[in-house]
């Protein structure tokens, strides 16, 4: 067994270091990510593009959702932003960031449950559409595990806003705590070297 092991760490060590070396080299990358996403909104998988220089990086995407926590509508397809911000400038295996994250979804499906009732007549009213937007900042960490691939993880906490439509009626609207955990892969396309 501690035989299998050393192999096992000697094996694992030889990529890490030769990552290592890439990245010192590297001033700005453009990369493809892929995360399975867990909010209070639901759990999802977001594929990101990510563009990185000098500390910050920029991540654009999708957020498809396959499980909805609230039940009530929130999408299937939405958007996904984040900005990092790595102080140690990404120059290590192992590096810190500190981030922003966004989401928003949008659903035409209405609510499993009435949200407006109107008392005199007892009508029960179902949402038309039903939008959700998160907006949260947090602290993560990437590692790399080779040349051109990486892997993240962060964890986030925010507000969420919520609101209903309604044909014939008010809007609803509602602020609610939420959180985030990403863990996810990326892959460094293309790179500028360092002079």
């Amino acid at each position: 067994m501690k035989g299998k092991l050393l192999v096992f760490v000697l094996l694992l060590t030889a990529p890490l270091s030769y990552g290592q070396d890439a990245y010192e080299r590297y001033t700005n990358f453009f990369a493809v990510e892929i995360a399975p996403v867990a909010s209070s909104a639901g759990i999802g998988l977001s594929p990101t593009f990510s563009v990185y220089r000098a500390g910050h990086k920029v991540d654009v995407g999708a957020l498809v959702k396959v499980y909805d926590v609230w039940k009530d509508g929130p999408g299937i397809m939405g958007g996904y932003f984040g900005y990092k911000y790595f102080p140690n400038l990404r120059k290590n295996t192992f590096n810190l960031f500190f981030g922003y994250h966004a989401t928003f979804s949008a659903s035409n499906r209405g609510k499993l449950y009435p949200v407006i009732v109107e008392e005199p007549f007892d009508i029960k009213k179902f949402p038309d559409k039903t939008f959700l937007n998160e907006h949260m900042i947090g602290i993560g960490f990437d590692a790399q595990l080779g040349n051109n691939f990486y892997m993240f993880n962060d964890f986030s906490a925010g507000v969420l806003l919520k609101w209903n439509t309604y044909e014939n009626a008010k809007i609803e609207s509602e602020i609610r705590s939420t959180g985030m955990v990403r863990l996810g892969f990326g892959y460094n396309v293309g790179h500028k070297r360092a002079k």
